[in-house]
C-alpha cells in the first residue's frame, strides 16, 4: 500500500506541479555575448564546448554534433585502449553521492534543442517551446540548462520506495557497488586513437561484461561498501559471447556486434552514437541487484579522455544520452519482474510513463507530433581495463523476478539505500 500510495502520489505531483518554472534568465541582447564566454555553468555533466547561449537567451546544455568534428588529423595510431564502466550516476544521487530530487537536473543533453520551462529559462508570457505534443495536459519540463532527463526523474521517484527499490534493483548505490567490485559491467575498447584531443575519426566498440574473472569479495548489502577499493586495470573481465563478431577471447578482443566507426575526439572529448535499438543492459545475476535493461535511440555519447600519471586511462565527466520508446520502457520494468500479474503498481507505473513522454524516438522535432518516447540522461566514469575470458548470460524474462546470488529477499538482509 505504501508503493501504491507513492505512485499515485508522484503521478498527481509531477503531472501537475512539475511544469511550474521557478528562476529566470536575462533577455537575449547584444551586450550579454561577453556574458556568456565569461559567466558560463560549470563545464561537466553535459555542458560543454557544445553548450551555447540560444535565440530567446538561454544557455543550453546542447549536445554534442556532427559539425563538431575536427579536420583530417593525420593517421597517427596510438593502438587499442580497453575500458570499464567505474561509476554511474541514473538520477536519484547528486554529485556528493546523497539522495536529491533535483538530481536529474544537473544530468544530461539539451537532445530536443527545445527549453521546454527549464527553471534557468523564464520566457515571460511566452509559451515554452516543446519538441513535440505532449500525452498529458502539458510537456514534462526539461532540467536546469534545457537537458533532458525525464528518465532520471522516474529514477528518483522509484528510488524513494524502499519497497520498489529493494524489489527490482532501483538503487544507483547497489548498482555502483556492483560495477566496483565486478559483477557486471560494459567494456569500451577505442581503436584508431591518436591519443590526442583533436582526432577526425576513430572507432568505439562496446561490450557487455558479465563481471570480472574473480569479482572482490565486498558485500554489497554493508554500507561500507564505498571505502573499499574496486577493480583495478589488472584485472580481467568476462566478455557477453553474444557480443562479439567472432568467438575470441581477450585480451585483444575481435569487433563487438554494438560499435560507432565513425566516432571523433575534440577538445579531449570522445564523442560516438549509439546504433538505434541499442540493448543498454549490464549482463549478469551475480550482484545484489539484476541491472534495469534500457533499449536506447539516437543515443550519444561523451566523456572526456584522459591518461594520468600512472599511465592509465580514464574517461572523465561522460554521458550517455538519448531516447527510451515509452513501449521499450515498459517493457524494461516488465522485463525486471514489475508486471500486472505481480504488483498492484503495475497500471501506476505504466500511467506515469505515458503521462511524461517528452520526445519524439526518431529524432524529430515537431509540435503536432505526439511524444513517444522518455529522454535519458546517465553520467559515468570510466576507467582502463583488460579484457579476458568469454561468458554467456540468460537473457530476461517478462514478469519472472530475475533472481541473483545475492538478492536480500533470500540472504535476509537488507539492501544498502540509495546515497549509502
Amino acid at each position: 500500500m505504501r508503493a501504491r500510495a507513492f505512485w499515485g502520489l508522484v503521478f498527481a505531483g509531477v503531472v501537475g506541479s512539475f511544469y511550474l518554472t521557478s528562476s529566470a534568465c536575462d533577455v537575449y541582447t547584444p551586450a550579454l555575448l561577453e556574458a556568456d564566454t565569461t559567466e558560463r555553468p560549470p563545464a561537466k555533466n553535459g555542458i560543454g564546448w557544445w553548450s551555447k547561449t540560444d535565440e530567446k537567451g538561454c544557455f543550453t546544455a546542447g549536445v554534442p554534433t556532427e559539425a563538431d568534428r575536427p579536420p583530417p588529423q593525420g593517421d597517427k595510431d596510438i593502438g587499442p585502449i580497453v575500458m570499464a564502466i567505474q561509476s554511474m550516476r541514473l538520477g536519484s544521487l547528486n554529485e556528493q553521492l546523497q539522495i536529491d530530487p533535483n538530481a536529474w537536473q544537473d544530468i544530461g543533453f539539451d537532445i530536443d534543442q527545445s527549453c521546454t520551462a527549464s527553471e534557468t529559462c523564464d520566457l515571460g508570457d511566452d509559451l515554452p517551446p516543446q519538441s513535440c505534443r505532449a500525452g498529458a495536459s502539458q510537456l514534462p519540463r526539461d532540467g536546469r540548462n534545457c537537458r533532458d532527463n525525464t528518465f532520471g526523474r522516474l529514477e528518483h521517484a522509484a528510488a524513494l520506495v524502499p519497497e520498489l527499490a529493494k524489489k527490482y534493483g532501483l538503487s544507483d548505490d547497489a548498482f555502483n557497488c556492483a560495477l566496483c567490485v565486478g559483477h557486471y559491467n560494459f567494456l569500451i575498447k577505442l581503436t584508431g586513437y591518436n591519443g590526442e584531443p583533436e582526432d577526425d575519426r576513430l572507432r568505439v566498440d562496446l561490450y557487455p561484461s558479465p563481471g570480472l574473472e574473480k569479482p572482490l569479495p565486498w558485500d554489497c548489502r554493508q554500507p561500507d561498501w564505498r571505502q573499499k577499493p574496486c577493480f583495478t586495470p589488472d584485472m580481467p573481465w568476462t566478455v557477453l559471447e553474444d557480443s562479439l563478431t567472432e568467438k575470441r577471447p581477450g585480451p585483444d578482443l575481435p569487433p563487438s556486434t554494438m560499435f560507432d566507426d565513425n566516432a571523433y575526439a575534440h577538445e579531449g572529448y570522445l564523442v560516438m552514437h549509439l546504433p538505434n535499438d541499442a540493448l543498454f543492459w549490464f549482463p549478469g545475476y551475480n550482484g545484489l541487484v539484476v541491472a534495469f535493461p534500457l533499449r536506447i535511440q539516437q543515443g550519444v555519447v561523451a566523456g572526456k579522455i584522459v591518461r594520468g600519471p600512472d599511465g592509465v586511462f580514464r574517461i572523465e565527466d561522460g554521458m550517455i544520452a538519448g531516447r527510451v520508446k515509452a513501449n521499450d520502457m515498459v517493457g524494461a520494468f516488465r522485463l525486471i519482474g514489475l508486471c500486472e500479474t505481480t504488483d498492484s503498481n503495475y497500471d501506476l507505473m505504466k500511467t506515469f510513463i505515458d503521462s511524461n513522454l517528452d520526445v519524439i524516438t526518431d529524432g524529430r522535432k515537431d509540435e503536432n507530433v505526439p511524444c513517444d518516447g522518455m529522454s535519458l540522461g546517465i553520467a559515468f566514469t570510466a576507467q582502463q581495463a583488460r579484457a579476458g575470458k568469454l561468458e554467456t548470460v540468460a537473457p530476461l524474462v517478462e514478469c519472472v523476478q530475475p533472481e541473483t546470488k545475492l538478492n536480500p529477499r533470500d540472504a535476509g538482509a537488507e539492501a544498502s539505500p540509495d546515497g549509502g
